[in-house]
């Protein structure tokens, strides 16, 4: 087994390591090692699949109008969902001859513009036609991600949950709002990094908690106002006054919540349940090192964005999972085994550099192909014969790699050139994780797409809203709310947005103010909550009795004693960041 290495990035020329156990995973699935760091890795991964742009667009089959992921004024042919489903076309009808003259991702890509692609993609939904890349959701709108929900809206990644809206990355919930990395809340707003909460507002770190209100890192506790625990008469009597249905209150509530946080330690990571892992977001995890926002049964991986549900034995995936391993440098994918350098699609196994398979097997460089085996470039072959050509094809891959705009190689090894990808950088995943100007994306290699100003006529603005729920009609409905950012924000601002029926009685039901924000800034301002894939080297800002800026003050007596801390650990909490932060024994002395 090979020893650990420092190699140059071939993307940004930074350094990287590989280490012996990453050597020996490569060797495992006969693959080279990376010649870009993981961070390029990741951007170039997430440069291939869309964030949550949707256009109007119209089916190239039914001719009739659709929502897309796709600009209507690119090259691509794109079909409605249920066309797209459809036996009216066959993606083997687009196949082609390998050409040994030619780089294999300059035939990728002509491949990918012939081939129709669907409008929106997911399976499973019903009366849920304005969700995308979701599966098996039930009266939804505007989810993306999803999974196994019912009645949920304007949320990312619901995963068995009902009922909600607002959510980002949670997980069995019901009657939860403006959540985010949480799990099993109910009747819930306003929670982060929670599990088995209910009846609360405002608990950030908190598990097992009911009836409490601008609370951090509570265990099992009841009745708590900020931190201050009141009797059950007392609570009541002060909850009078923190009625959320008021706009004003509810603002007043953000503000006293977020000095609390800043005057608490936060745990260096924020997992739970995760044996031998490193990174930040992990929960019920084992063996996962450098993993982002992983939960549910994920074991032996590395390199993980956004995955779960039981993937096991994977480098490099961004968004995924669900009883998928053996996987390598891919795309949004679930139920899938010994896929490399792949695209989107689910149930599918042993397949090369294609996008959207589904339900096949053994793939090289196909697109949208469904229910096939042994093809290359949507052509089928026999099984000694596609054998055949993936071993030539690989050779010529090195033999005649694809070279970009910036001169990086892509030989066999390499994913997708992010030049060759549908999506422009401001339209594709990265952007949400790696923000960049127009000018910082052009002069990286990245496209960029210039997007029209929305024309919608605004009829009331936020600022002149009901202050409280119980003081909007029903004729809000018929109303185009001029969002409180107008465009101005870098939250991709969707300028003005409506209110649905369903959307408002969710409000009323859970005494909530209308909210001020448009749905695309207020995911964005919650996916914004999570700090990002970037570690630093850090210690424990515990000083003793106090912490090290003196903000605050022990409640208990920790190992060291009087004497500052000193542990070392990997946090996604920059320097510069004005958050405590304790290492995981300080944290447990205070908060356990």
């Amino acid at each position: 087994m090979a020893n650990s290495e420092i190699r140059q990035c071939q993307s940004c020329k930074n350094t990287f390591e590989i280490d012996a156990q990453d050597f020996q995973f490569y060797e495992k699935i006969k693959v080279p090692p990376p010649t870009w760091c993981p961070e390029c890795r990741n951007i170039r991964r997430m440069t291939w699949r869309e964030d949550h742009t949707l256009y109007k667009s119209v089916c190239a089959l039914c001719k009739k109008p659709t929502l897309s992921i796709y600009a209507p004024e690119g090259p691509f042919t794109v079909y409605c969902r249920e066309c797209w489903w459809s036996d009216k076309w066959d993606s083997l009808d687009y196949g082609r001859e390998y050409d040994f003259s030619r780089p294999f991702f300059s035939q990728f890509r002509e491949l990918i513009e012939a081939v129709p692609r669907a409008a929106l993609t997911g399976t499973g939904l019903v009366n849920s036609e304005y969700c995308h890349a979701s599966q098996d959701l039930k009266n939804c709108y505007l989810v993306f991600w999803g999974y196994r929900s019912e009645n949920v809206q304007y949320s990312f990644a619901p995963i068995f949950s009902r009922d909600s809206c607002d959510m980002f990355t949670v997980e069995n919930s019901d009657h939860a709002y403006e959540a985010s990395h949480s799990n099993r809340l109910y009747r819930t707003r306003f929670a982060y990094f929670s599990e088995d909460c209910m009846d609360s507002a405002f608990l950030w770190s908190c598990a097992g908690c009911s009836d409490c209100f601008g609370c951090v890192n509570l265990r099992k506790q009841k009745y708590s106002i900020f931190n201050q625990q009141f009797s059950k008469e007392e609570y009541l009597k002060q909850m009078e006054y923190w009625d959320l249905g008021s706009h004003t209150r509810l603002e007043e509530a953000k503000d006293k919540f977020k000095k609390l946080l800043l005057s608490v330690p936060q745990r260096y990571s924020r997992s739970v349940n995760a044996v031998n892992c490193s990174g930040d977001v992990i929960r019920d995890a084992k063996n996962c090192q450098s993993c982002f926002s992983v939960v549910s049964g994920a074991e032996n991986c590395k390199y993980i964005y956004f995955g779960g549900l039981g993937i096991k034995d994977s480098y490099d995936m961004s968004s995924g999972g669900n009883m998928s391993e053996l996987n390598y440098e891919i795309m949004g994918l679930t139920a899938a085994q010994r896929v490399f350098f792949s695209v989107g699609g689910g149930d599918y196994r042993d397949v090369y550099y294609s996008t959207w398979p589904d339900h096949s097997s053994n793939m090289f460089g196909s697109a949208f192909i469904r229910h096939k085996k042994y093809c290359i470039l949507n052509k089928q072959y026999s099984p000694s014969e596609y054998e055949v050509m993936v071993a030539k094809i690989k050779k010529h891959m090195d033999e005649m790699p694809y070279v970009d705009q910036r001169g990086r190689v892509y030989k066999y090894g390499e994913f997708f050139p992010s030049e060759l990808s549908a999506f422009a950088y401001n339209e594709s995943a990265a952007m949400s994780w790696y923000p960049k100007t127009k000018q910082e994306a052009l002069s990286q290699g990245f496209s960029w797409k210039d997007v029209p100003a929305k024309e919608r006529q605004a009829t009331t603005r936020a600022s002149d809203l009901p202050d409280h729920i119980r003081d909007v009609k029903d004729d809000i409905l018929e109303e185009t709310i001029l969002c409180a950012h107008q465009g101005k924000c870098n939250e991709q601002c969707g300028t003005a947005f409506r209110l649905t029926a369903t959307e408002l009685n969710f409000y009323r039901e859970m005494n909530l103010a209308l909210p001020r924000f448009c749905p695309n800034c207020r995911l964005v301002q919650r996916r914004g909550l999570q700090n990002g894939f970037k570690t630093w080297n850090r210690k424990c800002q515990c000083a003793g009795k106090i912490s090290e800026n003196s903000v605050y003050e022990n409640t208990a007596r920790h190992e060291h004693g009087e004497s500052p801390c000193g542990e070392s650990f990997q946090t996604t909490f920059s320097p510069e960041r004005f958050e405590i932060i304790y290492c995981d024994k300080c944290y447990k002395a205070e908060f356990f």
